[in-house]
Order: structure tokens, then C-alpha cells, then sequence
């Protein structure tokens, strides 16, 4: 690892996630509106819940993936200044982003399934939320394991073999 790149903190990639939840959101809002219009008006179908699911998995992969391909940062990372590489330093390519995007999105499963089983709608599913316990144990683990390990790796990076870095500040022009 280089020594003018630090791993990047918790906080720091929280906050950038939540800078991409809202690119994110745009986008999947701008295609399923794209998706009822094509749908309703020019092919008279109904709704097929696995092929919203397909879409909206489609422009996730296709917004994480560019950016990442394309020099690591999205847009929310490269705000508060974040680069995700592989571990030898090299930039991405597809078919590791595809592998820390689909895992990324299974972990940010299992972070928020506590919170939408405490919803009133699951209120005594004894089971349900005997599930919500663990997801959040795991996930807990999970995040204990990001602080403990030096490169605070997540678990989508253990998986595509890749790591976020704090890139350094840009010089001012003279």
C-alpha cells in the first residue's frame, strides 16, 4: 500500500454512500418512470415485479460500475475524497465491480432488514424478526471486523479483492 494512501474511515464511506443513495434514487425514480411509460402506453403490460427488480439492479451495476471502471470514484466519493482500487493499486474492471456491487448490495440488505422488520406491518412475525436479530449481529460483525482489520476493508472489497483509500487533497493552482 502506498504511503500517501490511508484506508478510508467508516464515517467518511457512510457519508459518500449516502451522497450515491441520492444519485441513485434519481435514477431509478427516471427509470422506472422510463420502464411504466414503455411499458403501459407502447407494449399494454402489466407489472412483473422481477423484471422491476432486474432494472433497478441493472442501473445500480451500471451507475457503481462506470464510476468505478472509470477512475474508482463516484460522485459521492470523489466529494469527500475516496477512491475504491484493487489491492495491487490497479483501477477496476467490470467484472470486479459486478462482484462488489452485488455484494454490496446483499450487505446493505442485511444492515437495513432490522429496521424494515421493526415496522408495524411485521409486528408479531416472531420469526421475522428472530431474522431481523441476526442480520443485525452480522452486521454488526461485520463493521467490527472493518475497524480491527488494517485496510478497513468491507465486505463487498474482501470479496472483489478491493480496498477504499482516501486520495490526497488537490494543490491549489498557483
Amino acid at each position: 500500500m502506498s504511503q500517501t494512501f490511508v484506508p478510508a474511515p467508516p464515517w467518511r464511506r457512510l457519508f459518500a454512500a449516502f451522497y450515491d443513495g441520492l444519485v441513485l434514487l434519481g435514477l431509478s425514480m427516471a427509470a422506472l418512470l422510463f420502464e411504466m411509460i414503455v411499458r403501459e402506453n407502447l407494449l399494454g403490460l402489466g407489472k412483473h415485479y422481477a423484471v422491476l427488480q432486474l432494472l433497478l439492479f441493472g442501473v445500480g451495476l451500471g451507475f457503481f460500475g462506470w464510476f468505478w471502471v472509470h477512475g474508482g470514484q463516484t460522485l459521492g466519493m470523489r466529494a469527500w475524497r475516496l477512491q475504491v482500487r484493487r489491492l495491487d493499486g490497479a483501477a477496476l474492471r467490470w467484472p470486479i465491480a459486478a462482484v462488489r456491487y452485488t455484494v454490496m448490495i446483499a450487505t446493505w440488505g442485511v444492515v437495513l432488514q432490522p429496521a424494515l422488520l421493526a415496522l408495524p406491518r411485521y409486528a408479531g412475525h416472531a420469526q421475522l424478526q428472530a431474522a431481523a436479530l441476526a442480520c443485525g449481529l452480522l452486521a454488526l460483525g461485520a463493521a467490527a471486523l472493518m475497524h480491527v482489520e488494517g485496510r478497513r476493508r468491507a465486505p463487498c472489497d474482501w470479496a472483489a479483492g478491493t480496498e477504499v483509500v482516501v486520495t490526497p487533497p488537490d494543490k491549489p493552482a498557483a
